[in-house]
């Protein structure tokens, strides 16, 4: 029989020889990756009986997302995703509006629940929604905008309902991860960002001599579950963080270089978002430092969560993974229970005993001398402690200000690395962020610009949240005609060393009492110019800013 084009349909003894074709091509597939998964198995050296799932370690960008399981129990209807995806170079000030507008109109049009952060690099989303919407949702997403193919859409079905989030919000913000390496301070993922290893891979990585690895999250989430390289293998790193901000410093110290020169560097954190600034961050810094190298960077393909799911009792991790979503904590799910309790290291920060579990928000009342802040760390506070912590919160301290801890002062040229590797470009444009570098605001300078001062401030406040980094005269800056002040000053330090201490905090946070508004003023150099005289002999620090005529 002839085709309407004038060809010939094939015959019924044809259609089942191509159809046996198609059936032994996929059986060889199969075949194919059931042997590339027992080589995998095999030199991975593990104990007998391992339970490890390859499929559950690969990503899956690019790929179809794994179908919905059939028939969920209706308790247990919900799915978690976890994504990040970062863009480069930034959207404009225009399109990251776009973009917060999309993704919530997304979220709505498919019952998807959750919370996010949006910001000119990217997108960040823990969410929740049934296993057909959510999935809806990513696709949706990657109609929107193909770079969404790239993204390592992490889902994990048959969640109780009672942890699927009630409402949907994302947030607008200038950073993913709270660095303090926002606008043209970010480092290049597309040129610096780390290798990526399967989870197998990085096990494999983990017993190998000359390696170091660097748990980059939070110190209060590496005190209930961390990895434990074997012994012979990897050097496990804890940079101790009170927050995220606290990594470039920490980086940047002479000590951390001298531990991870020449060797092979891993790293990791929950999902992997943290470890791709965290890795570009060290790769800008050994490509634009003389005399400081590493063999090699390297992160977890999906981070903790692939790996527990693939090395179902645990591999090399001990004890939870802390989560910021209702489940609080993730554990190996073949893991027996005894095993688990024998992991724990934590302690409750009130009565000493042994515990692994973040319960009743309490956090460390302590004050850390260099900013003259409250730490506000999360503390574990077991159950039968919760009152007692609750009705004496001041004595609630974090291990890290318990042994006082603090954290190294100094952070990183990054925007110096950056006009020494070429991305910083013609005319001070930033290939990263396409903002352009004010080359005058980087140099230093013994008088600081302070902004955005709440018009409440005063010359003890302003001195007190700077901490140790000692200010020697205040000037308010205030309106020509008015002469009344708009919330900056100048701020005379006694140093040049005080004023890049101030200067590396990039803001300062003035509100401490729990019920105030956090407000964070700017911080920047503010070199003296030309033939300007400053300070004024003439001029009288005031305590309080003038309110003018």
């Amino acid at each position: 029989m002839s085709t309407p084009h004038g060809g010939v349909l094939p015959s019924k003894q044809e259609k089942a020889i191509a159809a046996k074709a198609r059936k032994e091509a996929r059986r060889a597939f199969r075949k194919k990756l059931e042997l590339e998964s027992k080589d995998t198995i095999a030199n991975l050296d593990l104990p007998a009986n391992t339970v490890i799932d390859l499929e559950a370690s690969k990503s899956n960008a690019n790929r179809p997302l794994p179908a919905p399981p059939q028939n969920l129990h209706s308790d247990s209807n919900t799915t978690i995703c976890l994504f990040y995806q970062y863009k480069e170079p930034a959207w404009t000030s225009k399109n990251h509006k776009a973009a917060l507008n999309k993704v919530t109109e997304l979220a709505l049009t498919h019952q998807v629940t959750g919370r996010g952060r949006c910001a000119p690099e990217g997108l960040n989303c823990t969410l929740t929604a049934s296993a057909n919407d959510i999935r809806a949702f990513c696709y949706a997403l990657r109609q929107w905008d193909p770079m969404f193919n790239e993204t390592d859409f992490k889902l994990e079905d048959g969640i109780s309902n009672k942890n699927r989030f009630r409402t949907f919000t994302l947030r607008k913000v200038g950073e993913l991860v709270g660095y303090t390496l926002d606008g043209i301070k970010a480092p290049s993922i597309n040129r610096h960002s780390g290798k990526h290893l399967e989870a197998t891979e990085y096990h494999k990585q983990m017993q190998q001599k000359d390696t170091v690895i660097i748990d980059v999250r939070n110190a209060y989430e590496s005190d209930i579950g961390h990895f434990q390289p074997p012994e012979g293998g990897a050097t496990l790193l804890d940079p101790q963080m009170r927050t995220s901000s606290d990594f470039p410093k920490w980086l940047a110290s002479n000590e951390t270089k001298e531990k991870l020169k020449n060797k092979t560097v891993m790293m990791y954190c929950t999902g992997g978002i943290r470890c791709e600034r965290a890795t570009a961050l060290l790769n800008q810094i050994t490509d634009a430092e003389e005399g400081f190298k590493t063999k090699d960077v390297v992160m977890v393909r999906g981070g903790i969560e692939r790996y527990l799911k693939t090395f179902k009792e645990g591999g090399f991790w001990k004890g939870k993974n802390y989560l910021f979503d209702k489940r609080m904590e993730q554990a190996p799910p073949e893991k027996s229970q005894d095993a688990l309790k024998n992991d724990v290291e934590s302690n409750c920060c009130f009565c000493k005993n042994p515990c692994a579990e973040y319960r009743g928000q309490h956090k460390c009342a302590k004050i850390i001398p260099s900013s003259g802040l409250p730490c506000s760390v999360p503390v574990i506070v077991c159950n039968e402690c919760q009152k007692p912590a609750t009705d004496e919160p001041e004595k609630l301290s974090c291990p890290l200000c318990v042994k006082g801890y603090q954290t190294p002062e100094t952070a990183p040229d990054l925007i110096g690395q950056k006009r020494k590797l070429g991305l910083i470009v013609n005319g001070g444009v930033d290939l990263v962020t396409g903002q352009r570098v004010v080359r005058e605001q980087q140099r230093v300078s013994q008088r600081l610009f302070v902004g955005k001062l709440p018009l409440t401030i005063t010359a003890s406040k302003l001195r007190h949240a700077f901490g140790d980094a000692k200010i020697e005269k205040i000037q308010w800056i205030v309106d020509h005609e008015t002469k009344s002040f708009y919330g900056s000053a100048f701020c005379q330090m006694a140093s040049v060393k005080d004023a890049t201490k101030a200067y590396s905090f990039g803001s300062i946070q003035l509100s401490q009492k729990k019920k105030e508004r956090k407000h964070k003023a700017r911080v920047a150099y503010a070199p003296i110019r030309g033939n300007e005289i400053w300070p004024l002999i003439s001029n009288v620090e005031l305590e309080y800013p003038p309110i003018g005529s």
